[in-house]
């Protein structure tokens, strides 16, 4: 709807209202005119009758007459209705009038129901004078009803007081209307108009009026209109032309306007906003020329990430067009080679409202790929809310090619591909740095090949490439992923080894192995074009695991140690450490002799006894010991740890169950010995053999002892994996009525998490802690916690190391009541420790 419509029609709606308004004033106005009038002509006949009233009734009175039928009508009471009905002949305003009464003397006296309700009403208010209203009859006529009160005088009193003080007359005439006294309302003067006549002038008289005003009215209307039309509409309606011409792009259009008004100033400020809009529109186009030609891709999407911009160098770069583009995610590029984490960070920084700068491995339109340098920004409106995120992107493929390039010319080797010299003493460093913080232990290799100049000078250069490039490739098929493996020129390599175990020997050990293995292989033969040739290595190792040692005298140790091997006659592994290097043999030879013990019976069980609170022998534990024919007796400590890392422990394990249940079926076959208990030490790797439970049931089976009397001790590194497996495996051994112990107690990782689940007999407390018992405030309160830990859920406890009576007595005072240790008795073979039971 235009706006010139609106104002008519609002012009109009508002000339209506007021025209109803001033008619229903107007209106009203009139009715309470004709209805003052109406009521001052009821007044008039009021005055009239009370007038009348009073003198006739004072005259008949005074005249002396006697009521009867021919003189009663002179009373006003009996001849104001008589006069009302004749009063119709002589006058058309159809006025009836009367008194009347709720008790009259004249039947023709009596008041109707609108008559009785004014009684009623001054009888509740006797200050009311008169009472005028509309009614209408039943019979559907409607009058202007005029009544006043007509109340006892001290005149009245004659007639209407006591009556036996009433004229005889009276008395003899009336029965009632007696009693009275004065100021009583006696009746009402009742005036009735007609309202039908009274409604047709009140029409008639409104009616004019209406006609008068509805012209009046419509010539304030139109001459409003025209103005109106003249001051605004016309004048708006050229600010709209003005505005269409610059919605369709001409920046030029202006709109003139001479006033002075409100108008005016908007249009002067529309002109304002026009040259604004204009200089606006030719910086935005010199902008927008540039981002279009920009040599960089441009991409402008919303926060949903729908591409809303893009310039032609995005269209050349991508090989999409503006149509496949527009609407489309920025994730039509992604190649699925971008690290995630690069997305993180780049939202990252775009949902904390920051820039971000990175880089993409994209993808073209025809599925190559593409390296993108970006800086992705977000856009704020006025108000600093995000309303788009903005895209600069740079082809940098060409760019990262050639530092490719470059830095792999500056860190690796142009023959072999492997790192280079710098490329090592880097790497080097770093794992300097990360073995200072762990504690493991690293190693470097230094590897030269025996004889290379000879081959060289006998084949040529290009043989002596070809056997390089294929000891390259031997050497790093033998590393892991985290070592280094790098060529120092000539026939020289380097293998750097990190996250070795952090015990020197250990390390060593790990090293030597893999030492040999490089031995191994590259003592193949090796196919150079046309010949076959053998080349065997020189081998030089030192270890590290700090920054005492600089990188370039941990190269020199290894190059030494290289040149040892070659005095040691070529193909050979040397350490730098000659105490190392004695370590490494001895556990060389402990290695290989070790597994030739179990076949030698050089192993043997030792045992030492376990007491109660009352000193009477409980059982034992059974203690390996290694009886070498040459070294003698050969302490734990040096083999058990080899053992477990060749898998000798399997066998070795398997050895002492079976020694340890012969030993219990001989002492169950003695009742001084029938009931001890034997602990038996079982190795993580042991315990978690599929088929244990069954292997220790056919022990028990094949031997026939009571299996309550044999304890197994497991150590807390069991819980650290596979728990689930664990307890599966410990309810079997329960259910074939095995006892269970928990060994060294309180030293593990884990074991207090699933400490109650564990279906355990005992817990056994590590000696370190019993050690200083009587000095270390530490060791009594975790001592004692364990104790009460195995109380609560209901375990036996047993500490080991128990060397002296003060240590007993405070293990004692605790709740410890089984103890092992030297106060009782040291690990010792069978024959004396039946012998210690026998002297009691």
């Amino acid at each position: 709807m235009k706006l010139k419509t609106k104002i008519w029609l609002l012009l109009g709606a508002l000339m209506s209202l007021v025209l109803v308004i001033d008619l229903t004033i107007s209106y009203q106005k009139l009715t309470a005119e004709l209805w003052s009038e109406a009521a001052y002509d009821a007044k008039t006949v009021y005055g009239f009758m009370m007038a009348t009233r009073r003198i006739y009734q004072q005259q008949f009175v005074d005249s002396g007459l006697p009521i009867n039928d021919k003189t009663i009508g002179f009373l006003p009471a009996h001849s104001f209705s008589r006069i009302s009905r004749d009063f119709a002949n002589w006058n058309q305003s159809g006025i009836i009038f009367n008194n009347v009464s709720d008790v009259p003397r004249n039947p023709g006296n009596q008041a109707d129901r609108f008559e009785l309700e004014d009684m009623a009403w001054f009888r509740a208010d006797s200050k009311a004078t008169d009472r005028i209203r509309d009614i209408v009859t039943d019979k559907g006529i409607g009058y202007l009803l005029y009544t006043a009160p007509i109340r006892i005088e001290p005149y009245c009193l004659k007639c209407h007081g006591e009556r036996d003080a009433a004229p005889p007359s009276i008395r003899e005439r009336y029965a009632t209307a007696y009693g009275y006294k004065l100021g009583d309302l006696r009746g009402v003067v009742s005036i009735k108009i007609p309202t039908e006549k009274f409604d047709a002038r009140r029409l008639r008289l409104w009616g004019g009026q209406l006609m008068k005003s509805l012209a009046g009215y419509l010539v304030i209307f139109l001459a409003l209109g025209f103005i109106l039309d003249r001051l605004v509409t016309r004048r708006l309606s050229r600010l709209q032309m003005g505005a269409q011409q610059f919605a369709v792009g001409n920046y030029a259009a202006r709109v003139e306007d001479e006033q002075r008004d409100e108008i005016a100033y908007f249009t002067r400020t529309f002109n304002y906003m026009a040259d604004e809009v204009q200089a606006r529109d030719q910086a935005l186009g010199k902008l927008s020329l540039a981002v279009e030609q920009s040599p960089e891709s441009i991409v402008i999407t919303d926060l949903d990430g729908r591409i809303e911009y893009v310039n032609e160098s995005f269209v050349r770069i991508t090989g999409y067009s503006r149509e496949e583009a527009l609407g489309a995610n920025p994730r039509i590029l992604q190649s699925g080679r971008t690290p995630p984490e690069t997305y993180h960070s780049l939202w990252m920084s775009l949902t904390q409202g920051q820039a971000w700068r990175g880089e993409f491995i994209n993808q073209r339109k025809d599925g190559c790929e593409y390296i993108e340098s970006a800086i992705i920004s977000p856009v704020r409106a006025d108000n600093g809310r995000i309303t788009h995120y903005l895209a600069v992107k740079q082809d940098i493929t060409d760019k990262k090619q050639a530092e490719a390039q470059i830095y792999h010319l500056a860190y690796f080797d142009a023959l072999t591909g492997m790192p280079n010299r710098r490329l090592l003493l880097d790497r080097l460093q770093q794992a300097l740095a990360s073995s200072a913080r762990n504690g493991q232990k690293g190693a470097l290799l230094f590897i030269d090949l025996d004889n290379f100049k000879t081959l060289n000078d006998t084949l040529g250069h290009d043989i002596g490439d070809l056997l390089l490039q294929q000891v390259a490739e031997r050497l790093e098929s033998c590393v892991r992923e985290s070592d280094t493996v790098a060529r120092l020129g000539g026939d020289e390599f380097v293998v750097m080894l990190i996250d070795l175990n952090e015990n020197a020997l250990e390390a060593a050990a790990q090293t030597e192995a893999f030492a040999h293995k490089i031995l191994a292989v590259l003592n193949q033969p090796y196919q150079l074009a046309t010949h076959e040739c053998r080349s065997t290595p020189s081998i030089g190792v030192t270890l590290f695991n700090n920054h005492e040692q600089g990188i370039e005298e941990l190269l020199k140790q290894a190059d030494i140690a290289m040149y040892q091997a070659k005095k040691a006659g070529r193909n050979a592994v040397r350490f730098f450490d000659p105490m190392m290097q004695d370590s490494i043999n001895a556990r060389a030879a402990i290695e290989n002799e070790l597994s030739k013990a179990l076949e030698n019976r050089q192993f043997q069980l030792y045992y030492q006894i376990q007491m109660d609170d009352l000193h009477r022998p409980i059982g034992a534990e059974a203690l390996i010991r290694w009886i070498h024919p040459g070294r003698g007796l050969v302490s734990p400590a040096q083999f058990i740890p080899l053992a477990d890392e060749t898998g000798l422990i399997l066998p070795i394990g398997l050895w002492v169950l079976e020694a340890a249940c012969a030993q219990l079926k001989a002492w169950q076959q003695e009742s001084l010995t029938r009931d001890l208990v034997l602990a038996v030490n079982v190795s993580a790797k042991q315990f978690r053999q599929a088929d244990f439970a069954s292997q220790v049931q056919a022990m028990v089976k094949h031997h026939a002892i009571n299996p309550n009397c044999l304890k197994l001790e497991l150590t807390e590194s069991l819980l650290l994996d596979n728990i689930e497996g664990t307890i599966t495996t410990m309810n079997a051994l329960k259910d074939i009525g095995i006892r269970l112990s928990l060994d060294d107690f309180g030293t593990g990782y884990s074991s207090l998490q699933y400490l109650k689940r564990l279906p355990l007999d005992q817990l056994k407390i590590d000696q370190s802690f019993v050690l200083n018992l009587a000095t270390d405030n530490s060791d009594k309160a975790i001592v004692h916690t364990i104790i009460a830990m195995a109380q609560s859920l209901n375990l036996d406890v047993i500490a080991e190391g128990v060397e002296t009576a003060e240590q007993r007595q405070f293990l004692l005072g605790k709740g410890c009541h089984h103890y092992q240790g030297y106060l009782f008795g040291k690990p010792v073979p069978i024959e004396e420790f039946d012998a210690l039971l026998k002297q009691g």
